[in-house]
């Protein structure tokens, strides 16, 4: 026979082995990114999983412990933060602190503003790339269009490189020309155009129903183009278990506070929407053409490992403002 003792033993192993929880993803067909990958969310705790500009990252929320944890999967790195109330206003006025800071230090050493900076920045890259025009700094396209800029503007100093190089003469007179330019006056710039913050706008439909679930058509245009077409919902209208629903109001409200302090700021940068929604459906588009779909899916009673909500252990604390990856990381080759 078997004893309780033995059977309570079963069943922890068990717990511990994967739960039942909720796990909320995306159907996709074809080319369209969504905010999110994928959650998983059991009891106190939730996982999502998202990439962004191509880098893989994940959120860990621990509401019995209350942490949060950010995993940045490329670089094997983590960082923790404490999410009570408290904690969260905390990190607001830190951040918000330190944005002053930089920006004031920025000024001292440049003798620029920070939006006169920005400004001049934008000019630069618009005058290298100047499909870059059409584009706001918060626009979806941007850091794509950005990336490819750099890689022009880089392609184009190698060729003059090797130009000057094969001819001597050329080289020379590159060399006279350059010294000549940089031993001349400067001149007053003329002041640049503020940067647009965006030069998308949010144009929002009739409100219908996709699965029983209540959503409103969003399209985001440039223009007269579609960039995509999202039918979104607020996470109360998601038909959620009680659970999984104060996690997921959890983790904006946290967000929302932390990043309070720097939005206070930048009004400009205020996200258009308003409170958190989700989107059940996303139709992406790029020169008028539709390049994907995406649905969302709910499913409840899935069993979720317990290790997808622990922090791998290959990975190693990151402190904020850590340079990036590979060779150039000085923390690569540190001894455990």
């Amino acid at each position: 026979m078997i004893s309780a003792r033995r059977l309570l033993l079963a069943a922890s192993v068990a717990c511990a082995t994967a739960q039942a929880g909720t796990v909320v993803d995306y159907r996709r067909d074809g080319d369209c990114a969504t905010d999110f990958d994928r959650m998983a969310i059991d009891g106190l705790r939730a996982r999502i999983d998202m990439t962004i500009d191509g880098s893989a990252m994940s959120t860990i929320a621990d509401d019995g412990e209350q942490l949060t944890t950010q995993l940045l999967h490329e670089l094997r790195r983590y960082m923790t933060m404490e999410s009570d109330d408290d904690a969260a206003d905390f990190q607001s006025d830190v951040m918000r602190a330190s944005h002053i800071h930089a920006a004031r230090q920025a000024e001292a050493l440049t003798g620029v503003d920070a939006p006169a900076a920005a400004a001049a920045f934008r000019a630069q890259q618009i005058a290298a790339c100047p499909d870059l025009a059409e584009l706001g700094l918060a626009d979806p396209d941007y850091p794509e269009a950005v990336a490819r800029c750099a890689e022009s503007m880089a392609a184009a100093a190698e060729a003059r490189r090797g130009d000057a190089s094969g001819d001597r003469r050329r080289a020379i007179g590159a060399a006279i020309a350059t010294g000549r330019a940089r031993s001349a006056p400067a001149q007053p710039a003329a002041p640049a155009a503020p940067a647009p913050w965006r030069t998308t706008t949010v144009e929002r439909g009739d409100q219908i129903e996709i699965d029983g679930r209540r959503c409103r058509i969003e399209r985001l245009v440039r223009g007269d183009r579609v960039l995509r077409e999202d039918c979104t919902s607020a996470i109360a209208d998601l038909g959620l278990e009680p659970a999984a629903l104060r996690r997921l109001d959890r983790i904006a409200a946290v967000g929302a506070t932390v990043g309070r302090g720097v939005a206070e700021l930048h009004p400009e940068a205020a996200d258009e929407s308003g409170p958190p929604r989700i989107a059940l459906s996303r139709r992406c588009f790029r020169d008028g053409r539709q390049t994907g779909k995406a649905t969302l899916e709910i499913r409840s009673g899935v069993a979720v490992p317990a290790d997808r909500f622990e922090i791998p252990g290959d990975y190693r604390p990151m402190s904020p403002g850590e340079p990036g990856s590979g060779d150039d990381d000085p923390f690569a080759d540190e001894p455990d």
